[in-house]
C-alpha cells in the first residue's frame, strides 16, 4: 500500500531535530520555503547547520531567531534590498560559523549528494582561499588520468532538506510548472541529497495528474518524506510566474533586520503571534496577496 505523505506544517517541521544539517532551497528572493522556515522558528529549533546555494531572508531569519549554528552557502543577502542584518551581525559577533562556498562549489556538492557519491572533483576552488578556509570540506589530488591537480569537494548530505514547489500529489510526487524562472533547478538536487525531504507546495493535485504529465514530475515520491500544502508558502519571496516577491515587505524586512529590537517585534507579529500560515496571510492582507499574483502559465 502506498503511503500518503501530506502533513501539516507543524507535523512536517517536527521531523527536524536540534543539531540537524538543514538544506534550504530557493535562490535570492525566489521560491524559498518560507512557511516552513517560519514554522521552524515557531518551534524553536536550535543548533542547525544550514546549507544552501543563494540565500536571503530564509537564512537571515533563522539566524536572527537563534536557530542556526553553522552556515554554508555562496550568499546570504537581500539583493536589491540591501544586506542581511541578522547574518552580518552574527558573523561580526562570531555567533555563527560560516564556511564559504562559491555558487559552483555549492551546486557541485549538492550534485554529489544527490547521486550518492561522497565527493566530486572540481577545478573551481583551485587558486582561491576556499581551499584553505573550507576546512574538512575540501581536499586536492592529482588526477590519475591527466596528471592535473584537481580539488575534491565533499558532498552535501543534509539530514533534512526543505524546498517549495508548485504542486504535488498526496503520495509525494512533486511537480513544477512548465514555465519557470530558471532552468538550473538546483532545488531538485538539494532534495535528493538529503536523508529526508520536506516539500511545501502551492496545491495538492489528484493522484493521476503527475502520471498524465510526467515531464513536469521532477521529484518522484521515493525522495520525499512529507508534503505540505501552503498557498503562497514562499511569501515574501516569489514563486516563479505564479506570484512576485513582495518588494514592500522585503524592504521592511531589510530595515528591521538591522535592529535587534525591531526584529523581535517582527518575529512576534508574523511568526509567534499567529497560529498558522493562514493567519500569517491574513496579516499580509488579501489586497497585497492579489496584487502579487500572476496568471498561472499553461502550455
Amino acid at each position: 500500500m502506498q503511503r500518503e505523505k501530506v502533513m501539516t506544517l507543524k507535523d512536517a517541521v517536527s521531523l527536524i531535530q536540534d543539531g540537524d544539517t538543514l538544506a534550504v532551497g530557493g535562490s535570492i528572493n525566489r521560491r524559498h520555503p518560507m512557511a516552513l522556515v517560519y514554522e521552524i522558528v515557531r518551534q524553536g529549533k536550535r543548533k542547525l547547520h544550514l546549507v544552501g546555494w543563494n540565500n536571503a531572508s530564509d537564512f537571515d531569519l533563522l539566524i536572527g531567531a537563534g536557530c542556526a549554528e553553522i552556515v554554508e552557502t555562496a550568499y546570504v543577502g537581500l539583493n536589491v534590498f540591501g544586506f542581511a542584518g541578522n547574518f552580518r551581525r552574527a558573523v561580526e559577533e562570531r555567533k555563527i560559523r560560516v564556511v564559504e562556498q562559491s555558487e559552483t562549489t555549492a551546486i557541485d556538492r549538492f550534485r554529489a549528494g544527490s547521486i550518492g557519491i561522497p565527493f566530486i572533483p572540481s577545478k573551481t576552488p583551485l587558486g582561491s582561499d576556499l581551499m584553505t578556509r573550507g576546512g574538512e570540506t575540501y581536499a586536492d589530488m592529482t588526477c590519475p588520468f591527466t596528471g592535473e591537480r584537481v580539488a575534491l569537494l565533499k558532498a552535501f548530505t543534509p539530514d533534512v532538506a526543505i524546498i517549495h514547489a508548485h504542486s504535488a500529489d498526496r503520495l509525494g510526487n512533486v511537480m513544477l510548472d512548465p514555465k519557470r524562472m530558471m532552468d538550473n533547478e538546483i532545488d531538485i538536487m538539494i532534495a535528493k541529497s538529503a536523508k529526508k525531504a520536506i516539500v511545501s507546495v502551492e496545491q495538492i493535485v489528484s493522484d493521476n495528474y503527475p502520471y498524465e504529465h510526467p515531464e513536469l514530475t521532477v521529484l518522484p515520491k521515493v525522495f520525499v518524506e512529507a508534503v505540505v500544502e501552503v498557498p503562497y508558502g514562499a511569501h515574501p519571496t516569489s514563486c516563479d510566474t505564479r506570484y512576485d516577491f513582495d518588494a514592500e515587505h522585503l524592504r521592511h524586512y531589510a530595515a528591521i533586520s538591522r535592529d535587534p529590537a525591531a526584529f523581535q517585534d517582527y518575529l512576534q507579529t508574523y511568526i509567534h503571534g499567529v497560529r498558522d500560515h493562514m493567519e500569517y496571510l491574513e496579516k499580509i492582507g488579501l489586497k497585497k496577496i492579489f496584487s502579487l499574483t500572476r496568471p498561472k502559465e499553461v502550455r
